[in-house]
C-alpha cells in the first residue's frame, strides 16, 4: 500500500511539473531599454543638478536650499539605476545571481557617488553628503532586484521607468506653464494633486501586467501585485532617503533654516509620501485586477484516478 501511494505521489508531481510552464527570462530588448534609460537619466539629473546649483566659489545659502529642494529627482533616479544594474549584471557575467546583483548596484552607487562628489568638490562637506546620499539610494534601489523571479523584477522596473517619464513630463509642463502638478503647495492637496499619482499608478500597473502577459511568464497573483506596486515602493523609498538627506544637507550647509522653507519642505515631503503610497496602491490594484479579469484561467486538474 505504501509503495502504491508513493507511486501515485510521484505521478502527480510529474504531472504538475509537466503542466507548469518553463520559467521565462527577461528579454534582451527590455534589459537594453532599462540599461540605456538608467544611464541617460542618471547622467541627466546629475548634470542638471550641477547646472542648477553648482557655483565656482561654493554654494551660498540660496544654493544650498536649491540643492535641498532638487534632491528628490537624483535620488529616485539613482535608486532606479541601482535596481537596473542589479538586474542586468547577472546577465552579463557568470556567477552566483545574488552576488552579481549586489556587485552591480554597488558599482553603480560608487560611480554616481564619485561623480556627485567631483561635481561639488568645492564644498567638501556638501559634496560628501550628496555622494553618500546617492550611493545609499543606489544600494536601496538595488535591493528591489534581489528577488529571483527576474521577469517580475523587470516588469516592475519597466513600470518604474514609465513613472519617471510621467515625472519628467510633469517637469516639462511645469516649466512651460509655470504650474506645478506634483509639488506646488497650492495644488498638491487639491483634486488635481490627488488624481495624478493615482493615474500614474494605474498606468504603471497596466504596464507591469502587459509585460508579464507578453512574456507568458506564468507569474501568479503575488507576482503581479509586486510588479504593479514596485514603482510606488521605489518612490516611497526615495522619499524617505530624500527627507533624511535634506535634513543632513541643511544641517551641514546652513546655520539656520527659515520657517517658510521648513514649512515648504514639510508640505512637499508630506505630498511625496501621499503620492507614493497612492501610486503603489493603484499600481498593485490595477495589476491584480487585470490578472483576475483578463488572463485566461488554467483548466482545473483532473481528479486522480483511484488505484
Amino acid at each position: 500500500m505504501t509503495e502504491t501511494q508513493e507511486a501515485q505521489a510521484q505521478e502527480q508531481e510529474t504531472g504538475r511539473r509537466a503542466e507548469a510552464p518553463p520559467a521565462a527570462r527577461p528579454g534582451r530588448v527590455a534589459l537594453w531599454v532599462l540599461g540605456v534609460a538608467a544611464v541617460l537619466s542618471l547622467a541627466g539629473v546629475v548634470f542638471s543638478l550641477y547646472q542648477l546649483t553648482g557655483m565656482a566659489d561654493g554654494l551660498d545659502d540660496t544654493g544650498v536650499m536649491l540643492l535641498a529642494n532638487s534632491l528628490f529627482s537624483p535620488i529616485i533616479v539613482a535608486a532606479f539605476a541601482g535596481a537596473v544594474a542589479g538586474v542586468v549584471t547577472p546577465r552579463l557575467l557568470r556567477g552566483p545571481q545574488r552576488a552579481l546583483t549586489a556587485l552591480g548596484f554597488t558599482v553603480v552607487g560608487l560611480a554616481v557617488g564619485a561623480v556627485a562628489y567631483a561635481s561639488f568638490a568645492v564644498d567638501a562637506s556638501i559634496a560628501l553628503v550628496l555622494a553618500l546620499v546617492l550611493f545609499g539610494s543606489a544600494i536601496i534601489g538595488g535591493l528591489f532586484a534581489l528577488p529571483k523571479r527576474g521577469t517580475t523584477v523587470v516588469a516592475g522596473l519597466s513600470a518604474t521607468l514609465l513613472l519617471l517619464v510621467f515625472m519628467f513630463a510633469r517637469g516639462l509642463f511645469e516649466a512651460a506653464t509655470s504650474v506645478s502638478l506634483f509639488s506646488d503647495p497650492l495644488d498638491q492637496y487639491g483634486a488635481l494633486g490627488r488624481a495624478l499619482p493615482f493615474i500614474a499608478g494605474l498606468a504603471c500597473g497596466v504596464c507591469a501586467f502587459l509585460y508579464l502577459r507578453k512574456k507568458k511568464a506564468g507569474v501568479k497573483l503575488l507576482g503581479h501585485l509586486v510588479a504593479g506596486a514596485t514603482p510606488g515602493a521605489i518612490w516611497l523609498a526615495a522619499t524617505v532617503i530624500a527627507q533624511i538627506g535634506v535634513e543632513v544637507l541643511l544641517n551641514v550647509g546652513l546655520d539656520e533654516v527659515s520657517p517658510l522653507d521648513t514649512a515648504f519642505l514639510a508640505l512637499s515631503f508630506q505630498w511625496q509620501y501621499n503620492g507614493s503610497m497612492t501610486a503603489m496602491f493603484a499600481g498593485a490594484l490595477c495589476a491584480v485586477l487585470a490578472f483576475g479579469l483578463l488572463l485566461p484561467k488554467a483548466p482545473k486538474a483532473k481528479a486522480a484516478k483511484s488505484s
